[in-house]
């Protein structure tokens, strides 16, 4: 009798429930807009330094690395005319993707009928403006109240006229001198309330690769 007991006691102790879901509790969601990627694929970058600065500040905090299929296609273009080839561009941005220190997240695909209500939505706003893809990277970031980080002084104008949370990343520049200091004081904030909320800032995180 005792030794079934043992083994049925075992056997409790064995058993473990499969775990379908991985969870993770993430830092602050940032959008990497293609300029601040393609600023960090590239040394020879003017505002490299500074990009390098910021990427490596935000490295130990396992964000939500919000990069938008716009995103991604600019991105991989840009490699591809310096590149010359796809397979090589495609392996430069899928390392990239890959030794990202947080979780990477590529957004939604807007229908017509979202990308019509988008426009409408801001018809008053200087955001209407912007270029197709810019458009759609900008209202990706505001509609998930992500922290935008660009290197692109156009985009930046329209875009801080109505949504704050968009910051210049620029190695030599007295005009946006005070937007890395603004940047990283407000992701701190917001780790903060994170800590404070653990519960709210547990989410379930997609297993499957960023690229497909």
């Amino acid at each position: 009798m005792e030794s079934k007991s043992k083994k049925s006691k075992k056997g409790k102790r064995g058993t473990k429930k499969p775990l379908t879901i991985k969870q993770a509790e993430i830092g602050p969601t940032v959008l990497l807009d293609s300029s601040f990627i393609l600023t960090l694929l590239t040394p020879r970058e003017q505002n490299y330094k500074a990009v390098k600065s910021v990427f490596g500040f935000l490295e130990p905090h396992n964000c939500r690395f919000y990069i938008p299929v716009y995103v991604f296609a600019e991105v991989v273009s840009r490699i591809i005319h310096k590149e010359g080839t796809v397979s090589n561009a495609l392996k430069i941005i899928e390392k990239f993707i890959s030794e990202l220190h947080g979780v990477p997240f590529m957004g939604t695909n807007p229908s017509l009928e979202e990308i019509i209500k988008r426009y409408k939505g801001l018809a008053r706003n200087q955001i209407r403006f912007l270029q197709s893809n810019d458009f759609f990277i900008a209202t990706e970031g505001i509609l998930s109240n992500a922290l935008i980080l660009t290197c692109d002084a156009g985009m930046y104008e329209k875009v801080k006229k109505n949504y704050q949370d968009i910051f210049f990343v620029a190695t030599n520049s007295k005009k946006y001198k005070d937007d890395i200091p603004k940047f990283t004081q407000r992701f701190l904030s917001i780790s903060e309330k994170n800590v404070k909320s653990p519960d709210k800032n547990l989410r379930e995180v997609n297993s499957e690769p960023i690229s497909g």
